[in-house]
């Protein structure tokens, strides 16, 4: 599938330029708070909605004035949008009675997706008594019947529980794996592209911001509004004070912070700082390393997690600090106690523009 500069407005929205391909059973998710146009792009894959501009292809063919029956494209929305009058039996077949299949395949057809699926118990069964992980295979199965290239879920998991969620998950890994279909998924929620997404793109505000893998876009986010939304902390702004040998001096407040690129001084510069690239040790354990940052704080509080530790620290420059758990680490963690920031240069993500 490839998109080519899609643009649409909807009231105050627009849509802006949406330029993304994609090849034949890869899983790409789409990240973005509300309101960044996500449903309203698969809206307009699917052919529901019409685009002021640009050009869908699937498999090569152009989609401008295909109708959403002909498109080869299934469309998953996040309330399931089963017909709760029918049985689960009676929605899975209703595609494939919309697409004139042989009367006499369908039942046939109709188990199989049930069995693989794993609700063949609930053929007789309506939406109403099913529970949201119940409800979702059975909407899967519904747009699986049409064979389609191209499966669109829209945020798949938001009304589930976390135990359904992780078993949906599984599900759809299962899909993945097992079908060549194209899949583009949109979701606000990291935990969904790293179990999924073959590639990972982010829209902000009507605009892909980033593409690439799923640790790129968290670790190395390209810009501020990538880094919010990826909940980054420790996003900093400054200016350039000193220059030189590949870095530079940020003055950040009242402290200051080594950056590894060069720029002139006065340059005003927005940097982010991963919690968990920077450790909080005693005054002993200060290193010896000039490409090291290395702040004096004091603990304002400690959040202790089932597998992290967060410090938020106060100092010249305020500080968030995540590390993972350990036994060793109790003497550090009372709040009030002075400690040191340390990270490295190398750690600083240097943002261009939004």
């Amino acid at each position: 599938m490839e998109l080519k500069d899609l643009s649409a407005t909807i009231g105050d929205f627009r849509l802006d330029r949406i330029s993304l391909s994609m090849a034949k059973g890869e899983y790409v998710v789409l990240l973005g708070p509300s309101g960044a146009g996500k449903t309203v792009l698969l809206e307009i894959i699917a052919g529901i909605r019409v685009a002021d501009q640009g050009k869908i292809s699937i498999n090569g063919k152009n989609m401008d004035g295909v109708p959403p029956e002909h498109r080869g494209v299934a469309l998953v929305y996040q309330d399931y949008s089963l017909f709760s009058h029918m049985t689960v039996a009676r929605n899975v077949a209703y595609g494939m009675s919309m697409q004139k299949t042989d009367p006499l395949r369908i039942p046939g057809l109709v188990d199989e997706l049930l069995t693989e699926f794993g609700i063949s118990a609930l053929r007789d069964r309506y939406p109403g008594s099913l529970s949201g992980g119940e409800q979702q295979r059975v909407a899967l199965a519904r747009a699986l019947a049409t064979k389609p290239s191209v499966l669109l879920l829209d945020e798949p998991f938001a009304s589930l529980d976390p135990q359904t969620r992780k078993e949906c998950i599984r599900v759809l890994q299962d899909l993945r794996d097992t079908r060549s279909v194209t899949i583009l998924q949109v979701s606000h929620s990291p935990e969904d592209a790293y179990a999924l997404a073959d590639r990972t793109v982010v829209l902000l505000g009507g605009k892909i911001t980033q593409t690439g893998s799923t640790d790129e876009i968290f670790r190395y986010p390209k810009s501020e509004g990538v880094a919010k939304f990826v909940g980054m902390e420790n996003i900093l702004s400054g200016s350039v004070i000193e220059s030189g040998s590949g870095h530079s001096r940020l003055e950040i407040g009242i402290g200051t912070v080594l950056i590894p690129a060069d720029y002139p001084r006065g340059s005003q510069i927005t940097i982010g700082i991963p919690a968990d690239c920077i450790t909080v040790v005693s005054p002993e354990m200060i290193p010896d390393d000039p490409m090291m940052n290395i702040i004096d704080c004091q603990i304002r509080r400690v959040t202790c997690g089932r597998d992290i530790i967060i410090f938020e620290l106060d100092g010249p420059i305020p500080l968030t600090s995540a590390e993972r758990r350990s036994d060793d680490r109790e003497e550090v963690i009372q709040p009030g106690k002075r400690v040191f920031a340390v990270f490295r240069s190398t750690d600083v993500r240097i943002f261009s523009g939004d």
